[in-house]
């Protein structure tokens, strides 16, 4: 039944099944991470629990057996996590397996940061509790007071018999020190010792799930070469790569695809597998009872005043809110935000840090509603206006494309200004700077606007403009809501459509 989703699966380019047939050492992994939402992206059109259910039945319907992992980030944040504190999520994790109420041996999660954005530490002890599944976690450790131990019923390690192998388990998440319920160790560390108890208790295959950025996966390879496969999360994107002898993988987040290793470790032989990338959208089968389960929890937040389909909008325009774009390139989403801000608050330009942007969604053309706006506006952003030089803001369009290829949530959707920005050494800078068409002066001094998360936390992003000594000033007096100033903004329109989409504010240079 494998044969079933040939084209998705690459079948050519697995190992020959029968090989593993005489030994019974063969199985398979299927992976995810960074898994937000249970109902799928682009109104259900991919991803999405239920067709994570479907991939797995249909890799074991020929019965090899499928280990399910998770790379991290679940419980927050998404519209849903806001009324149901993460429980929706671990309801539909422990249906993975068919029956919500039973141990699932073949499922394993670790932390991702986002397990803990819940400021009381008993939302996350309640979620492990209600898990039917493993999670496992080499350095992450529950704190109270100065003492620290591990969370209850999380291991340092696992060690688990899967068709006949024997497959060693560590999770690994980058330093993490808030909130103070949390803390995690330094990562190599870590891996050293889970990987030697490991081996030491028989291990044959040993993978490390971990949470941290690729080009820090790609270092603990190096550190660490005893690892077999590196199955990570946190950067949002389909990533591939080895190091060594160690396979690292990445697959996009919200389950837009997933990762699938057919594994084959003959007795005394080589290990043999190649991951593949596999588009989850239409051809994947969704399981009717975790479509269910999906329907049950939407209605229930929409009940609660959330997730609105009251129409604020029309978009003539796709609306990329999916963070490898609004963390990395221009955006029309990111434009009407910051369109909306600069007129708001009449400035000369404005920016908005794409971790602002949360719907980690596309918005396709059509109706825009409140429940959208709910996905974009996860936290309470306000908006200030300040001064700025030009010397200032080409340092901050600097910062902001330094690490364009990584995700991060520092990366700015702009107004007002036009740049392109292309390679330079390890990282990126920008060139071409105009603002309101002129080129950029560097001794002038400009009107700018922001949320106010960017002013008063912009230097645990790395701008240092932001540091305390160093804030431009003075704020303006008043704090408009984002969310409320782009609705006003959408009413405004000619009919209330927006048609403006992509105009090359920001250029990215060929290499």
């Amino acid at each position: 039944m494998l044969r079933s989703i040939l084209p998705l699966l690459l079948l050519s380019l697995l190992p020959t099944l029968a090989l593993a047939a005489p030994e019974g050492r063969h199985f398979r992994i299927l992976q995810v991470n960074d898994v937000y939402k249970i109902e799928g992206l682009e109104r259900g059109a991919v991803g999405g629990m239920a067709r994570l259910r479907g991939l797995r039945r249909q890799l074991a319907e020929d019965g090899t057996p499928v280990l399910l992992l998770h790379a991290g980030d679940m419980l927050f944040p998404s519209v849903m996590s806001k009324f149901s504190q993460g429980e929706s999520m671990i309801a539909a994790m422990n249906l993975l397996d068919g029956d919500p109420e039973a141990a699932d041996p073949l499922l394993v999660a670790t932390f991702g940061n986002h397990e803990f954005d819940a400021a009381d530490e008993a939302v996350v002890l309640a979620r492990l509790a209600q898990s039917r599944f493993q999670w496992v976690s080499s350095n992450a450790y529950h704190c109270q007071a100065a003492q620290c131990e591990r969370f209850p019923g999380v291991p340092e390690t696992l060690l688990l018999e899967i068709g006949g192998v024997r497959v060693g388990l560590m999770g690994l998440l980058y330093p993490l020190e808030r909130p103070a319920y949390v803390r995690s160790t330094p990562v190599i560390p870590a891996a050293r010792v889970a990987l030697a108890k490991l081996r030491a208790e028989g291990a044959e295959l040993v993978i490390a799930l971990t949470h941290q950025g690729k080009a820090m996966d790609e270092v603990l390879a190096q550190a660490v070469p005893g690892i077999d496969l590196i199955i990570g999360g946190h950067d949002h994107r389909y990533f591939r790569q080895r190091v060594g002898t160690t396979w690292i993988t990445k697959a996009d987040a919200d389950i837009a695809s997933a990762i699938v290793y057919d594994v084959v470790l003959p007795v005394g032989g080589p290990l043999s597998t190649v991951p593949l990338r596999i588009r989850v959208d239409d051809h994947i089968p969704a399981d009717p009872q975790m479509a269910a389960l999906v329907a049950e929890w939407l209605a229930a937040l929409r009940r609660a005043g959330l997730d609105s389909e009251q129409v604020v909008g029309q978009t003539a325009v796709m609306l990329e809110g999916v963070e490898p774009v609004v963390r990395g390139q221009e955006s029309a989403l990111g434009n009407l935000l910051a369109d909306a801000a600069r007129q708001a608050m009449g400035t000369d330009i404005a920016f908005i840090n794409g971790g602002a942007i949360r719907i980690n969604d596309n918005i396709p053309p059509g109706p825009i509603t409140q429940g959208d706006l709910d996905g974009v506006f996860y936290y309470d952003n306000r908006l200030v206006s300040f001064p700025i030089t030009g010397r200032q803001l080409l340092q901050l369009l600097n910062h902001s494309v330094a690490e364009a290829d990584s995700g991060a949530g520092h990366f700015l959707q702009v107004s007002g200004v036009r740049f392109s920005y292309g390679r330079e050494g390890a990282g990126f800078r920008v060139a071409e700077v105009t603002v309101a068409g002129r080129p950029l002066d560097l001794s002038a001094t400009y009107s700018a606007t922001t949320v106010d998360y960017v002013y008063e936390n912009g230097l645990h992003e790395g701008y240092t403009l932001f540091a305390p000594a160093t804030r431009p000033g003075p704020l303006s007096s008043e704090r408009p809501n984002l969310r409320q100033v782009v609705e006003g903004y959408l009413q405004a329109l000619p009919g209330g459509r927006l048609t403006g989409g992509l105009d090359g504010r920001i250029q990215r240079r060929a290499e």
